[in-house]
């Protein structure tokens, strides 16, 4: 596990550091005394745990925490301060753990040893995979599930994650595009029975912590599943930086098996459907010119075959 400190005192700083090198499978990739400079580096730094001191000048340890989760959500974070006091102003930040300066070793080996704990039940050690295009399916270690969703909404609540690939969504935002027509208090009341059905479905195939939340944000751990929809991105990106790959076209379509969740009436897909097909479209077209040109018609009319359907 990938760990950085951020503490304005530098001695506080080498100490934590001294503690966290004893601890098994973790390693300090960074320390900072400036928490602008955490901030702008932890994108290209990608941790999994930032211990974050909460008294420091101009960004003090709670408000870093909200500006490093808008940068990378599927980290966690830890507070360190010499204050009893400041317990109850973290409380709702979700942070996982408040530890007082001067950090004890047994008190930070114990919050480690959970933090590890509940990471390492994310879904790993089990095989999870959903298609999004054309049927709308979910299989886990090969098992389709396709019933006790609970609801219809727990399904869609879970394919709208999907369709946002693994971005933290506000709940509001969610609540507007699945219960549109309902009051804010009911919409807000649906979304916590959905979301709390959708955890206990996967929660009850042994899959703990795929759904995420906080800050008022709900998000998809898509770390350890294989969507085709995100492998339909991956494999757009790579053509775009390098358009002499035709293979990637190839692999593109192949996955494309029909609209994005075309099997299911849900009401915002529309707007996420279009750019998928035109960018299915265009490849077929590619494929269909590159392989003609090269004399090879077998392959150019299979692919002419695949706009038909």
């Amino acid at each position: 596990m990938k760990v950085i400190i951020v503490d304005d005192e530098y001695y506080a700083l080498r100490n934590l550091k001294s503690k966290l090198e004893k601890i098994a499978d973790i390693e300090v990739v960074a320390m900072y005394e400036d928490p602008a400079t955490a901030l702008e580096e932890i994108s290209s730094i990608q941790p999994d745990l930032a211990l974050l001191d909460i008294e420091m000048p101009e960004i003090d340890g709670i408000t870093l925490l909200g500006m490093m989760f808008k940068k990378r959500p599927e980290m966690d974070f830890v507070f360190t301060s010499a204050h009893h006091a400041y317990v109850s102003d973290t409380l709702e930040t979700k942070a996982l753990d408040f530890l007082v300066k001067p950090v004890k070793y047994e008190q930070l080996y114990v919050t480690l040893e959970k933090i590890k704990k509940i990471r390492s039940k994310s879904g790993m050690g089990h095989k999870i995979e959903m298609k999004c295009f054309g049927d709308f399916a979910v299989f886990i270690d090969g098992k389709l599930i396709d019933d006790n969703w609970r609801t219809k909404k727990t399904e869609e609540l879970l394919a709208y994650l999907l369709g946002m690939n693994g971005k933290y969504v506000s709940r509001e935002r969610i609540i507007n595009d699945l219960w549109p027509d309902l009051e804010t208090n009911k919409g807000y009341a649906n979304l916590y029975t959905t979301q709390y059905n959708l955890k206990k479905r996967f929660e009850s195939l042994g899959i703990h912590h795929l759904i995420k939340s906080r800050l008022g944000n709900i998000w998809l751990n898509i770390e350890d599943i294989k969507v085709d929809l995100l492998e339909f991105d991956r494999l757009s990106k790579s053509y775009y930086e390098d358009k002499s790959k035709i293979e990637i076209l190839e692999q593109m379509v192949e996955l494309y098996k029909g609209m994005l969740f075309e099997n299911k009436l849900y009401s915002w897909t529309l707007s996420i459907q279009q750019p998928y097909d035109v960018t299915f479209d265009n490849a077929l077209n590619i494929l269909i010119q590159f392989h003609r040109e090269r004399g090879d018609e077998k392959k150019a009319k299979y692919y002419e075959m695949k706009k038909m359907l």
